[in-house]
């Protein structure tokens, strides 16, 4: 494979604001050009919404509530009539971004993300929180290594916290930072390759929102210590009315912020040299 011909791969974890809740508009169903993603099955397919399948309720459904499926789980069924798509994240504004920057490359995103995780199932051999066959760490090395093989990660986003602050989880900052050293080490990410962070919503109910300083402390904290890793601001986001998940306008803001981030960082590797 020539360095040409590499895809540039961006790895999505965390919890369900990384996954995305989002009601996916019209620009979400169509597909971009140069803008792939890895499937579980290890197969590329344009990168469509919801790109993050992590839960039974993401997908296309019926104004009743009944879910649309068909022969292949990993496509995205388009809706007809009153059927909505659930599932938009930031991922893939993040990704058409990136493939605006570099006409010349295709962009690959690693969706892996599972709504409600605690960080304790991003830890290797952690478990998901709601279904045990699922280990989200494990998981995620495994498709990311998959995809590793077709190109190289150029960046990990990162949102998660929600569970840890209902939680108020001790020493959530020392956690984080394994995650992300086990992450690197795992996937051996360069000095490179940022790991960003999105910080806790303004927008949650009493019993996640009297503690979110719990992981925006911890994201200010290794933030300070480790020039790899960067934040992005989401208090000024809304909700799509359950005071837990940004809504698609606000996906689609914070996957702009993600990059920006991200075009910084590079810009400051760059005068560095």
């Amino acid at each position: 494979m020539s360095t040409l011909d590499e895809k540039l791969l961006v790895l999505l974890a965390g919890q369900s604001n990384m996954a995305g809740r989002g009601y996916a508009g019209a620009d979400d169903l169509v597909s971009i050009p140069r803008l792939l993603m890895i499937r579980p099955d290890g197969k590329w397919q344009p990168a469509v919404e919801p790109i993050t399948k992590d839960r039974p309720f993401v997908g296309t459904f019926s104004a009743s509530g009944e879910k649309i499926t068909g022969g292949d789980p990993f496509e995205t069924i388009l809706p007809e009539g009153d059927q909505k798509v659930c599932g938009v994240g930031p991922g893939r504004t993040f990704g058409r971004l990136l493939a605006e920057a570099n006409p010349e490359k295709t962009i690959g995103l690693i969706p892996c993300a599972v709504g409600g995780t605690s960080i304790a199932a991003w830890m290797p051999g952690g478990v998901d929180d709601w279904n045990a066959e699922n280990h989200p760490f494990d998981d995620a090395v495994k498709k990311a290594r998959e995809a590793q093989k077709s190109g190289k990660i150029v960046a990990v986003l990162w949102h998660q916290g929600e569970t840890d602050a209902q939680r108020q989880t001790p020493d959530y900052t020392a956690k984080l930072r394994t995650v992300v050293n086990n992450f690197r080490s795992a996937l051996e990410l360069g000095d490179d390759v940022p790991f960003i962070a999105g910080d806790m919503a303004s927008f949650y109910k009493e019993n996640i929102a009297a503690n979110i300083e719990i992981v925006d402390n911890a994201l200010a904290t290794i933030a300070s210590e480790d020039k790899r890793f960067r934040c992005v601001c989401t208090k000024d986001l809304n909700h799509r009315g359950d005071n837990l998940h940004f809504d698609t306008a606000s996906q689609h803001e914070l996957g702009a912020r993600y990059f920006e981030a991200f075009r910084q960082f590079t810009a400051d590797k760059h005068s560095s040299y």
